[in-house]
């Protein structure tokens, strides 16, 4: 998104004069209702052909992602301004029907299309006129449907030729840890057996593991105690727990979380780790490791990993624990709060034999 913009504003600096001066263009458009489907929900939707393209009233779009789509970061809302003439788009904002703004009917004949002379402007970037062909019908603006998806929701669009049915579907708020790989920030292990307890850890991690304490070797072999106090078989030595780090590929799944101002930190975490069943010995490391990164943000997106962490750093224990609590947090800096369902997380019973682990990663 940031290079989108970036080419935008370059292309500003070259000067995009061309299209306003000309005489605005005026083409025919023949009306339609198409059948969208919004994640499941049919939808019949007033809209115009032209030259063998759909165009919609960016209005009834922006509707009808905020009331069917699943997962609100595709929703925007929509506003003119008057005296700039530019049409504001906040894609951080839910739609805000207009007072006076009726269901629009496109009848049965075709009408005269005029291409809009009005600025766009998305989430405070401008984006020279004319390089999203819209069209004046009615006094209200219309674009190509494509174009009106990639300038807002960014849903998945597919078109059933079969059924002449148009999908969108929405996508789980994610983030690649990096095209380059990312790190997976300090994952550490605590083992709780009920009775001194030889155990075997082994690690299956898709990417490269860089630091490790006590050295994995071909796996860890301790000798555990009931109050998680381990005795390394490689070296003799006493440990806490066992720690790991590695550089891998993954993605990190958003679709639900938090949003935390970055001075909530300490409190949030406080809250949400003991509620899981952490000891404060176990969330107040958590906190101390990640609290330097976390409090001087404006707000922080945060979403505990699951079954994508599972699948990314598998953990094979023998004995087989009765409990197992694997908290891999992922988080990205922002600037604005976002709306985001909130996550449920899990509690967990620390009966029999039990283990911790706790990471995370930051997501740029």
């Amino acid at each position: 998104m940031k290079r989108f913009f970036a080419m935008m504003l370059a292309m500003m600096m070259m000067g995009t004069t061309a299209y306003a001066a000309e005489e605005r263009e005026k083409v025919t458009a023949i009306p339609k209702c198409q059948e969208v489907v919004f994640d499941g929900h049919e939808v019949v939707m007033p809209c115009y052909n032209i030259d063998g393209y759909t165009y919609l009233r960016l209005r009834d779009y922006a509707e009808n992602v905020t009331k069917y789509i699943r997962y609100t970061q595709h929703c925007f809302n929509v506003e003119y301004d008057n005296e700039a003439k530019c049409i504001n788009i906040d894609r951080v904002s839910k739609y805000v029907p207009v007072a006076g703004v009726d269901s629009y009917v496109v009848g049965e004949n075709a009408k005269e299309a005029i291409a809009s002379d009005a600025g766009i402007s998305v989430s405070g970037s401008h984006i020279p006129n004319g390089y999203y062909k819209g069209y004046v019908i009615d006094g209200y603006t219309f674009y190509k449907l494509r174009d009106l998806n990639d300038l807002t929701a960014g849903l998945e669009i597919e078109w059933c030729e079969e059924e002449k049915v148009i999908e969108f579907t929405s996508k789980p708020f994610g983030f690649t840890v990096d095209e380059d790989g990312g790190v997976f920030r300090k994952p550490v292990i605590y083992l709780y057996p009920e009775e001194t307890t030889d155990i075997s850890v082994e690690l299956e991690y898709d990417g490269d593991l860089t630091v490790t304490y006590p050295d994995y070797g071909n796996g860890w072999k301790v000798t555990a105690e009931p109050d998680g106090t381990l005795t390394n078989h490689t070296d003799g030595r006493e440990y806490s727990y066992l720690f790991w780090e590695g550089e891998g590929y993954g993605e990190m799944d958003f679709s639900e979380g938090f949003v935390v101002k970055g001075e909530d930190t300490v409190s949030f975490l406080q809250d949400k780790l003991s509620a899981m069943g952490m000891t404060p010995e176990e969330y107040n490391e958590f906190i101390v490791y990640w609290l330097p990164y976390m409090q001087n943000n404006t707000y922080n997106l945060i979403s505990f990993q699951w079954e994508n962490y599972d699948e990314s750093a598998k953990l094979n224990i023998t004995p087989e624990p009765d409990n197992m609590l694997r908290v891999f947090m992922a988080f990205k800096a922002i600037d604005e709060p976002i709306e985001v369902p909130e996550q449920k997380l899990p509690v967990l019973n620390r009966e029999g034999f039990t283990v911790v682990e706790w990471g995370g990663t930051e997501v740029y």
